[in-house]
């Protein structure tokens, strides 16, 4: 349990108040749901930020949106959504409390769904695809998706930053890739399609052969020459995953994304959209004869991807397809993140739009 004495008593304080929270919300239900209830979600959520505690982290940001989305009467809200992220933030603020309380090492380890991290003193990595998630007046945040050329780590990484929003943001996010992270480099470098090197990291690496990057406050990350071997970068199998699946041992505090794959296919076709439902809007998609849900989100982090698929769905022709897999009620769903040409990854998720440099300097004034 690497938290320092300090850490465990604020953290205690948080989880003890974030359940009784949720256990409020329950009881008196959503209409009696206050402002102070949703700053304690938000409050507990920046401290497991803080700490790395990224899966109590990431339950609480998709507690706080749905409330969010029920007190704004949107039509996105989901009971079904809102109710999974409480129990599951209920029962991983109980074991972790009482974790801390008996020093179990073994189940904190178990409930922060964690490996190891290791120090790395280089990487070179290319992006491959980009997850892109906007929160109304809260937050938006990116993923990138990662490949090591040099073969000195796990092939597969991650990376991924989270950037607040004010109330009354109304820049797109992708104005705030413009933005520098505190070792002195813009976060849009890692949309360009050229060799990156990152030096003085951490890497978690899992059983899997990937592994999620952290930054130290001693790295640097630089832009090199041009990657040319996107080519090497599109094989895909799909047993490996159908492994993992088979050895998968389900728990209460399993989300379907955490199972997720990264895939790439090839000589598939998409259809016409389908209406907007539970805030997401699904192109059916088919290959090699298997059909998926491949969604983008309906709203306005939405729009790129949207509108590159309409475009793609249209079109003869349609490059290989980089994407994260899961699996849902029996169903495929795919979340596309790029194509892949020979000259580099086209990004969907990410809009070309121009960006006010004005109005993001003004936003960073909270």
């Amino acid at each position: 349990m690497n938290l320092s004495t300090a850490d465990q008593q604020v953290l205690t304080r948080q989880l003890t108040d974030l359940s009784r929270a949720v256990e409020e919300l329950l009881l008196t239900g959503l209409t009696a749901a206050s402002e102070a209830t949703r700053q304690t979600l938000e409050v507990t959520f920046r401290e497991a930020s803080r700490l790395r505690l990224l899966r109590l982290a990431s339950t609480l940001r998709g507690a706080n949106e749905e409330v969010g989305r029920f007190v704004g009467q949107q039509d996105e809200f989901s009971g079904k959504r809102l109710s999974f992220f409480l129990n599951r933030a209920w029962l991983l603020a109980q074991g972790m409390l009482q974790a801390i309380r008996t020093s179990d090492a073994a189940a904190w380890s178990r409930l922060m769904w964690t490996a190891a991290t290791t120090p790395v003193e280089l990487l070179q990595v290319v992006t491959l695809g980009v997850a892109k998630k906007m929160a109304k007046g809260s937050f938006c945040a990116f993923e990138f998706r990662l490949r090591e050329v040099a073969g000195a780590m796990p092939s597969r990484l991650v990376w991924s930053c989270v950037f607040p929003l004010k109330p009354d943001n109304v820049l797109p996010a992708e104005a705030f890739l413009q933005l520098p992270q505190k070792q002195k480099f813009k976060t849009s470098i890692f949309l360009e399609p050229t060799v990156l090197t990152i030096t003085n990291v951490l890497v978690s690496a899992d059983e899997y052969g990937g592994g999620r990057v952290t930054l130290t406050d001693a790295s640097t990350v630089t832009a090199g020459e041009a990657f040319e071997q996107w080519n090497s970068l599109q094989d895909w199998s799909p047993e490996p995953l159908l492994h993992r699946l088979k050895q998968h041992v389900p728990s209460p505090f399993d989300l379907e994304v955490e199972l997720q794959d990264e895939v790439v296919l090839d000589d598939w076709t998409i259809g016409v959209p389908r209406p907007a439902r539970d805030g997401q809007i699904t192109f059916p998609l088919t290959w090699q004869g298997l059909e998926m849900d491949c969604v983008v989100p309906a709203g306005p982090d939405g729009d790129a991807a949207r509108t590159q698929l309409d475009t793609l769905q249209k079109s003869d022709t349609r490059p290989p397809l980089f994407g994260l897999l899961h699996f849902d009620r029996a169903r495929f769903i795919l979340q596309p993140l790029a194509t892949i040409l020979e000259t580099g990854p086209n990004l969907l998720t990410i809009s070309t739009a121009r960006i006010d440099h004005k109005a993001l300097l003004k936003s960073l004034k909270f």
